[in-house]
C-alpha cells in the first residue's frame, strides 16, 4: 500500500510542479514592438497617475455585450499595451497590429480612449479594431474595455505581465 501512496504522490507532484511551469513562463510579447520607436505617436506617457496600469500584457479571458449580450468568440489572444500609447494585438504568437492609443476623455474616474490601428480593419479582422472606441476599466489584474454604447462588444482580460 506504501508504494502506490507514494508512486500517487509522486505523480501528483509532477502534475503540479508542470502546471506550475506553464503558468510562470509568459511570453515576453511585448518584445514584438520594440521596431516602434517610443515616442512614434506621443513625446511621453499619455496616461495619468490613475491610469498608468494599463501599461502591460493583457490575455484574452473573455467578451460580452453584442444584441444578446453573450459576445462572441475571441478573435486575438493578447494586447500589448506600452507606455507613450502604443499598442499591438497578438492572435496565435503572431502580432497581427499595432497602433496608438487615442484618449478620448481621461480623469480619476474614467478612462474613454479610441485605439488606432495601423492596420486596416477589413485586413485584421479582429472585432476590438472594428470598434474601437472603449471605456477601460482597471480592476486588480482585469481590464474591461467596455463599448461606450449599446448593442456593442466588451471584450475582457487579465494581467499576464
Amino acid at each position: 500500500m506504501k508504494p502506490i501512496k507514494n508512486s500517487v504522490l509522486i505523480i501528483l507532484f509532477f502534475f503540479t510542479f508542470t502546471n506550475c511551469q506553464k503558468d510562470t513562463i509568459v511570453k515576453d510579447y511585448s518584445s514584438q514592438l520594440d521596431s516602434i520607436a517610443s515616442q512614434k505617436y506621443y513625446p511621453s506617457e499619455i496616461f495619468n497617475e490613475t491610469h498608468i496600469a494599463v501599461n502591460g500584457i493583457w490575455k484574452v479571458i473573455g467578451t460580452s455585450g453584442g444584441i444578446a449580450g453573450s459576445g462572441y468568440k475571441s478573435d486575438f489572444n493578447y494586447l500589448i499595451i506600452k507606455p507613450n500609447g502604443i499598442f499591438g494585438i497578438v492572435r496565435n504568437d503572431s502580432l497581427i497590429t499595432t497602433g496608438k492609443i487615442l484618449i478620448k476623455n481621461q480623469s480619476d474616474s474614467e478612462l474613454y480612449v479610441d485605439f488606432v490601428s495601423e492596420t486596416d480593419p477589413d485586413q485584421v479582422r479582429i472585432q476590438m479594431i472594428y470598434d474601437s472606441e472603449k471605456y477601460i476599466e482597471l480592476r486588480t489584474d482585469t481590464l474591461n474595455l467596455n463599448a461606450p454604447c449599446c448593442d456593442r462588444f466588451n471584450t475582457h482580460l487579465k494581467r499576464v505581465k
